[in-house]
């Protein structure tokens, strides 16, 4: 293992705010890789250099410093993983005052390098989880060395999944804050599905995160809806932002995932659109209306709806008689009108727009033009 200068100097930053004296860290062959003193990068310190062959820590006095290369009085510590030697720790100051904060300044070296390397093994793995996953979606049929790297990543590829994708609005913010902020979403989404280790959760670039659900079980689908209403929630809770989700059609076999995915697609479409989660099997008109350009949308907005455009009251009438489900006397008490007052304002947008309430195609053009107007007010 090797100690890298930028985890070197994170480690210089973190001990610095816990002792106020010049921190240095050292590579295995006793040269300085960080220091609280960047005029010390670069030199060779021998004091380290003995502490790294003997194993243990080695105290520097005044006395030290004529016959030692490029060392101040202070205290150097061994950086000891897994029993080896990777570098060293040296604090500058007088060694009785902080021979006290050696066993303490250590530890929390090691523990810093520790949890870095863990950390770096974890998203190296995800970075070839990635990949696979990437190459497995985009391909309408699998050899047998697909299928092999698959079993090679404790992947298996037999078992019938569900593509569900996951995107969030893009920020204002720099593009090192938006990648924490992805981070942060990609690991509370992992905590909804950790309990299952078929369940692939990867990046997807661009603010997209993928999950490969496995599903074969009867109840899978019921705690999928459920651990995603959760994720939406946990998002706008802790991040303040809307987690659009499109879910794709369950594929039964692992070539099939392409279509999952490519049907989770046109799913997150609708799902920016509907500002709710999209299920492909059970919103087809939705999701086909999501398929539609903007410009589209606002040529149909102004072919049916135009004449009426201007008049709020009117809109809002028309609103509430489709939720309604055409029922006047529903609509009049949702809108806390007089039934004859309902029947003048549905009167006056079929005069406004040349168009038949009764009609049902024309009906249906209404309902789509309002639903494409909602989304651009």
């Amino acid at each position: 293992m090797k100690l890298l200068s930028s985890l070197a100097q994170r480690i210089v930053k973190e001990v610095t705010h816990i002792v106020n004296e010049e921190v240095i860290v050292v590579d295995d062959q006793g040269v300085i890789i960080a220091a609280s003193d960047a005029g010390r990068m670069g030199n060779f310190h021998e004091g380290a250099y003995i502490s790294i062959n003997n194993k243990e820590k080695f105290v520097i006095k005044k006395e030290d410093i004529e016959r030692l290369k490029g060392v101040k009085p202070g205290l150097n510590l061994p950086i000891m993983i897994n029993k080896n030697v990777i570098g060293v720790i040296g604090i500058t100051g007088e060694p009785d005052q902080v021979v006290q904060f050696g066993q303490l300044i250590q530890r929390m070296t090691e523990l810093i390098i520790q949890e870095a390397y863990t950390s770096e093994r974890l998203e190296s793995r995800y970075r070839g989880l990635e990949t696979f996953v990437y190459e497995w979606i985009h391909s309408t049929e699998l050899d047998q060395d697909v299928i092999e790297r698959g079993g090679i990543l404790g992947i298996s590829m037999a078992l019938p999944r569900m593509c569900v994708l996951f995107e969030i609005k893009p920020s204002d913010l720099d593009a090192g804050k938006d990648r924490l902020i992805e981070k942060e979403i990609i690991d509370q989404i992992r905590s909804q599905f950790e309990d299952d280790p078929e369940d692939l959760i990867v990046r997807w670039g661009n603010g997209r995160f993928v999950l490969l659900k496995r599903i074969d079980k009867e109840d899978h689908i019921k705690l999928l809806k459920r651990k995603l209403v959760l994720c939406q929630t946990e998002v706008a809770r802790e991040q303040n932002l809307e987690l659009f989700i499109g879910v794709g059609k369950l594929a039964g076999r692992p070539h099939a995932l392409n279509k999952s995915y490519s049907d989770a697609k046109k799913a997150l479409r609708a799902s920016k659109k509907q500002h709710q989660i999209m299920y492909y099997e059970d919103l087809s008109l939705n999701i086909a209306l999501a398929e539609i350009t903007d410009q589209t949308r606002k040529e149909l907005i102004q072919s049916i709806l135009g004449g009426m455009l201007h008049d709020k009251e009117l809109l809002h009438t028309l609103q509430t008689y489709m939720q309604c489900q055409l029922s006047l006397k529903e609509t009049a008490k949702a809108l806390h009108i007089h039934i004859n007052t309902l029947h003048y304002r549905l009167k006056r947008i079929s005069e406004l727009t040349g168009r038949s309430l009764k009609d049902t195609e024309q009906l249906v053009s209404f309902f789509i033009a309002l639903s494409f107007w909602y989304e651009f007010r």
